[in-house]
């Protein structure tokens, strides 16, 4: 849509200086160097219009775009001697469509570039700088280049919060047709750990009858992690199926997974799965521990089930690019092509036979989300293992 309402500019910007060409007022048709440069410049639109219709990756090159308006306009009034006459309104074209580019400071840079190309090549003399022709036109240009900068920046921000507002409802919305679906596996997942209470609870009377004291920490302490599992595993979908804001605060992004790997060790040594751990320095993030931690033991379940005979677990953080990067490996099953295209698919599982709920990752991701990161999760094919790299903003430093 962009590159249509540029292409509209300059088409205006063309025309305007193509009657600059017609009604010079310099001397007419000199060498004809006027009808080559509006040939170039009409060329470029075109071209320029085609290309980023069909290349997206031309977006960094747009501000470019621009000087490329800004130089054609400077040369063809030069060799009209169109500087003092009314079709300096070209300038004009050129600073209203900079407010196409989506930053601010480059906008701001084009505007700031055409009025002092404009003052410069306008100036009649140093002994007229204060003409008031010429100070009049100079400043209408440049209360043009911050109030059409101003007022795109505002509509960008206005347009990005109400569909940031949308989106918000239409996942909301997405996320309570599932909770139908998701209350009937919340029963199913909560099975386990109640079932491991009421037989904890059973041994701990029997321990009691028995005057054995000294047998009761076990399995009163395995009551209480099953029973903080359980109210977890509620948390958890509750938090999924309704909007909520996380309370972020600065930690090290290496405290929620070690106690995601503490949690997972006796599960690590009983399926024979060598662990491999390389944390690296504390890289600090703006974050939740409690959603973090859950984010990881998701991640780190998965690939504990891709392993059923046994394997190795590569555990790797790095700080690089302003990110905290953390990569969890696995030389499990893997993944075939159609099951990495529906990872993050809600209620979509890959081992339904064990219970699996499906919505694992599409909490993880939320969960994601919600801390500005991105995760991303790959395998080269089945029975090549999976990687799953979650990359964290870096918490500004103090």
């Amino acid at each position: 849509m962009r590159s249509r309402y540029l292409l509209f500019f300059r088409g205006v910007l063309a025309e305007t200086l193509l009657l600059q060409c017609l009604y010079a007022p310099g001397l007419p048709g000199a060498l004809g160097w006027e009808w080559v440069l509006l040939g170039l410049y009409a060329f470029f639109a075109a071209a320029f219009f085609l290309l980023e219709r069909r290349l997206p990756a031309l977006g960094p090159w747009l501000p470019v775009s621009f000087l490329v308006d800004l130089g054609m306009t400077s040369l063809i009034l030069a060799v009209t001697g169109g500087f003092a006459s009314d079709f300096y309104m070209a300038y004009f074209l050129v600073i209203l469509s900079a407010a196409f580019i989506d930053s601010m400071a480059f906008s701001f840079v084009v505007g700031g570039v055409a009025c002092a190309v404009y003052s410069s090549l306008a100036l009649p003399s140093f002994k007229d700088a204060l003409e008031p022709f010429y100070l009049l036109r100079l400043s209408l240009l440049l209360t043009t280049a911050f109030f059409s900068t101003f007022i795109a920046d505002h509509a960008r921000r206005v347009k990005g919060e109400t569909a940031a507002t949308y989106e918000e409802k239409l996942a909301w919305l997405e996320r309570l047709s599932f909770t139908g679906q998701a209350l009937a596996r919340i029963l199913h997942e909560l099975k386990t750990p109640l079932a491991t209470i009421s037989l904890t609870a059973e041994s701990a009377r029997e321990a009691a009858g028995k005057v054995q004291a000294g047998g009761l920490k076990d399995p009163l302490a395995a009551i209480e992690a099953e029973a903080d599992r359980a109210s977890e595993i509620v948390s958890g979908y509750l938090e999924f199926v309704r909007p909520t804001d996380l309370a972020l605060k600065p930690l090290a992004v290496q405290e929620p997974l070690r106690r995601a790997l503490a949690s997972a060790r006796l599960r690590l040594e009983d399926m024979a799965i060598a662990l491999a751990e390389d944390l690296g320095d504390d890289a600090a993030v703006q974050g939740s521990t409690r959603h973090l931690t859950q984010l990881f033991t998701i991640l780190i379940d998965n690939a504990i089930a891709a392993m059923p005979l046994g394997g190795r677990l590569n555990v790797k953080v790095r700080a690089q690019a302003g990110k905290a990067v953390v990569s969890i490996s696995d030389t499990g099953v893997g993944l075939t092509a159609v099951e990495q295209s529906r990872l993050f698919e809600a209620f979509t599982t890959s081992r339904p036979e064990s219970g699996g709920t499906g919505l694992g990752l599409s909490i993880g991701r939320w969960i994601v989300l919600k801390h500005g990161g991105d995760i991303m999760l790959a395998s080269p094919g089945q029975a090549k293992g999976a990687t799953a790299v979650v990359s964290l903003p870096l918490a500004p430093k103090s």
